[in-house]
């Protein structure tokens, strides 16, 4: 097995006319003219259990509020979500035997509810994940027969069509989580009446069958694929890297306290090096996770401790950084942006932005009424 190493990251601290009424007037006919398509960025942001759009405006110097407003519609917050480039999709359920998909596309501002399960009458069943790909959404669940016998499957919706769309996929064990590359879906299964342990299925996404099966063993913490359209099986101590095509493995190690650990970290962003950007756990600290980024290609891990690019006034009472709640990148401006719940005041939270090159540096902070959750770019 391959090891690695850790990098801890040492980050500089930076610290960050008149008008007349003829002009106030310009600029509030400005602001009237904003559209949602001037803003720069869509910060999805969570308050009281509840998800909504926060549109941001950004330069070189300072991010801030944009005026303009995006057509999302407030959702509850869920466990069952996806989120890829510009997608955004969550399940609701609605009763036993019914719920509805919301998808929502950040690149033009439009959502569409698809009902899953019109179907089906008198049943009692529970929806597990969810994916779209293209204009396929792949629904994983699990049928109850009866009290004791439970029966699961991946249901394939074309939303192009309005007739005759649907395929239900059965499956041999208990779906938990999917990923989709290189024309395939992974399904994250595992044996509840035998083993409890992990396996992966690995179906068709033309002819919707399911083509391998392959044993993973205990305690896999997540599935997710990687830029070169690998799979990667993240345990505690190790991650397999699944070539999709070709359904070889190989096993990355990591030495004892050195563990990267990416596995519990979801909506993980990358960027154009393959690099992983993601909140990492660490122990014996006032926030329980820091951003970090992990270099798949070098083994490395960069940790971004917090006291080390802010002073301890900026982080205990001018931004009161409680925890780490969101991490993700600005490929065109090379920026990590890293998103915070405020120590005084779970409901709320604030934006860190972090200029990566030639060094890393601080750029500014903006306060926010709602915990950031998962930041969308705007080309």
């Amino acid at each position: 097995m391959k090891t690695y190493s850790i990098i801890y990251a040492l980050l500089a601290s930076v610290v960050i006319g008149c008008s007349n009424s003829s002009d106030s007037q310009l600029i509030e006919e400005i602001e009237e003219k904003e559209s949602f398509f001037n803003a720069d960025y869509i910060l999805l942001q969570e308050n009281n259990s509840v998800l909504s759009a926060q549109l941001l405006k950004s330069s070189e110097t300072r991010i801030d509020l944009s005026p303009a407003e995006s057509t999302f519609s407030n959702v509850p917050f869920s466990d069952v979500l996806f989120l890829k480039e510009s997608i955004f999709a969550n399940y609701t359920k609605l009763t036993d035997c019914s719920g509805q998909v919301t998808i929502h596309d950040f690149s033009d501002d439009t959502s569409n509810i698809v009902a899953v399960f019109d179907d089906m009458v008198e049943c009692n069943l529970s929806v597990t994940s969810i994916i779209v790909e293209g204009n396929i959404l792949y629904v994983s669940y699990v049928l109850e027969e009866t009290s004791k016998i439970d029966t699961y499957f991946v249901r394939a919706m074309d939303l192009s069509v309005s007739e005759d769309n649907i395929v239900d996929i059965v499956l041999d064990n208990k779906p938990l989580q999917m990923a989709f590359t290189n024309g395939r879906l992974f399904v994250l299964t595992i044996d509840l009446e035998i083993t409890d342990e992990h396996s992966l299925s690995v179906i068709d996404g033309a002819n919707k069958t399911v083509i391998h099966e392959i044993g993973l063993g205990y305690d896999v913490e997540q599935i997710f694929a990687d830029t070169d359209q690998n799979v990667i099986i993240s345990y505690q101590e190790l991650h397999t890297i699944l070539n999709s095509s070709t359904i070889g493995a190989q096993y990355i190690g990591y030495e004892d306290g050195k563990e990267p650990m990416f596995s519990d970290s979801k909506f993980n962003r990358f960027d154009d090096q393959g690099r992983l950007f993601y909140k990492r756990p660490i122990e014996d600290a006032v926030y329980s996770k820091i951003p970090a980024i992990y270099d798949f290609s070098n083994n490395l891990a960069i940790l971004y401790f917090y006291e080390n690019f802010l002073t301890t006034s900026q982080l205990e009472f001018e931004y009161k950084i409680g925890d780490t709640t969101m991490v993700t990148y600005d490929d065109i401006n090379n920026i990590m942006l890293v998103g915070y719940q405020k120590l005084d005041d779970d409901k709320k939270g604030g934006l860190l932005r972090i200029q990566l090159e030639p060094v890393p540096e601080l750029l500014d902070n903006l306060d926010l009424d709602g915990v950031p959750y998962q930041l969308f770019y705007q080309n």
